[in-house]
C-alpha cells in the first residue's frame, strides 16, 4: 500500500488547520477558563481513567459494525485495532477522518487480508457508518426542536440549524444509498480513496459486490453502528457525572449526536479543531448547562484522545517497522 492522496499534508489542509486553531483561540480566549479548570479539578485523576475506560468501550462498540461485512473471519483484536487506529490518527494527526479510513484498512492489511478485500471491507464500513449517523443526528435534532427554539441565542437560527441537520442527514444517508445501489460509485470511492489499491481492482469489486449483496449483514451493520452512536451519547453521560453534572442520559445523547452533526459538516478541518470546542460550548446552555462545562467536555475528550492515541500510534510505527524488517 504507496502513501494515500488522503494522509498527505495539502495547502488546502493547512488551511483549514490554521481556521480551526482561530476558531479555537476564539473560544479559549471568551469564556472563563478558570471555571473550565473547576471541572478538570472536579473530575480528578481517577474520574479521568473512568472517561477513558467508558470511550474505549464506545469505540469497541462502533468497531462491532465492521464485523458482518468481513469477507472472512478476523481476529476481534485487529478488528479493534482497525477501528481505534482510524479514529486515534484523525483526532491528533493532521490529516482528514479519510486519511484514517486508509490506516483502518492497512491494520486488516497486516492482519492477513488482501489489499482489495481490506479496503472494500474498511469502505462498506463507512458507508454503514454514514448511514447510522445521518440517522442518529436528525433523531438529536428532531427530539431537541423545542429546547433549540427556546434558546435565546439559538432560536434565531433554529430553521437553519434544522435546514442543515436534514440537509447533512439526507446527504448521508444519499451517499450511503448510492453506495450500496451502485457499484460503480463504490469503486470511484475506492480509487479517490485508495490510489494504490487500483492493482487489486479486480479483487476489490468482487468484495465490494459481495458485500452489498448481501443485504441482511449490511442492514446488521448500520444497526449496530446506530448502536454504537447511542453509545457515544452514554459516553458524554459518563464524562458528565465524572464532572458532577447531573443529567438525562437522553439529553447526553441528543447533545453527542448534533455536536457529531456539526463535526461531519466541517469534516474538512483536521481533528475539527476548533468546531468541537464552539460546538460543545453553544449547544451546552440549550440543555440547561453553562458553557464553560461545554468547553470543558470538549478538552477533557481532547485529552482522553490524546492519551489513547499516542500509545495507539507508537505501537502501530512498531508494527509497520517489524513487517518492513521481516521484508529486508
Amino acid at each position: 500500500m504507496t502513501t494515500p492522496r488522503t494522509l498527505r499534508i495539502t495547502p488546502r489542509l493547512i488551511l483549514a488547520a490554521a481556521l480551526g486553531l482561530a476558531v479555537l483561540a476564539a473560544v479559549l480566549m471568551t469564556f472563563d477558563l478558570a471555571t473550565v479548570m473547576q471541572s478538570f479539578v472536579q473530575v480528578g485523576f481517577g474520574g479521568f481513567v473512568v472517561i477513558v475506560a467508558a470511550g474505549l468501550a464506545a469505540e469497541a462498540l462502533l468497531s462491532v459494525g465492521l464485523i458482518p461485512l468481513l469477507p472472512r473471519s478476523m481476529p476481534l483484536a485487529a478488528i479493534a485495532a482497525s477501528r481505534q487506529l482510524r479514529d486515534s490518527a484523525a483526532d491528533v494527526l493532521p490529516i482528514t477522518q479519510l486519511g484514517g479510513v486508509v490506516l483502518a484498512a492497512r491494520v486488516l492489511v497486516l492482519a492477513g487480508m488482501g489489499v482489495g478485500p481490506a479496503s472494500a471491507a474498511v469502505i462498506a464500513d463507512l458507508t454503514a457508518e454514514t448511514f447510522a449517523q445521518g440517522l442518529y443526528v436528525l433523531m438529536g435534532v428532531v427530539t431537541s426542536l423545542s429546547l433549540l427554539s427556546a434558546s435565546a441565542s439559538l432560536s434565531p437560527y433554529v430553521d437553519a440549524m434544522l435546514g442543515g441537520a436534514l440537509f447533512l442527514s439526507a446527504g448521508s444517508i444519499g451517499f450511503a444509498l448510492v453506495q450500496i445501489g451502485g457499484s460503480k460509485w463504490s469503486l470511484k470511492t475506492g480509487e479517490k480513496i485508495f490510489p494504490s489499491a487500483l492493482i487489486h481492482a479486480r479483487a476489490f469489486h468482487e468484495t465490494m459486490s459481495a458485500i452489498y449483496r448481501r443485504q441482511g449483514r449490511l442492514a446488521l451493520s448500520i444497526l449496530l453502528q446506530f448502536a454504537g452512536w447511542i453509545g457515544s451519547g452514554l459516553w458524554l453521560w459518563v464524562m458528565l457525572r465524572m464532572m458532577g453534572v447531573s443529567t438525562s442520559l437522553w439529553t447526553a445523547i441528543a447533545i453527542q449526536a448534533l455536536l457529531e452533526g456539526l463535526r461531519s459538516a466541517t469534516v474538512f478541518i483536521p481533528a475539527s479543531l476548533g468546531i468541537q470546542e464552539a460546538g460543545y460550548a453553544a449547544l451546552a446552555p440549550v440543555f440547561g448547562l453553562t458553557p464553560e462545562i461545554g468547553l470543558a467536555i470538549s478538552l477533557l475528550r481532547r485529552a482522553r484522545d490524546i492519551v489513547v492515541a499516542m500509545p495507539v500510534l507508537f505501537i502501530w510505527q512498531m508494527v509497520e517497522g517489524r513487517h518492513a524488517a521481516a521484508k529486508v
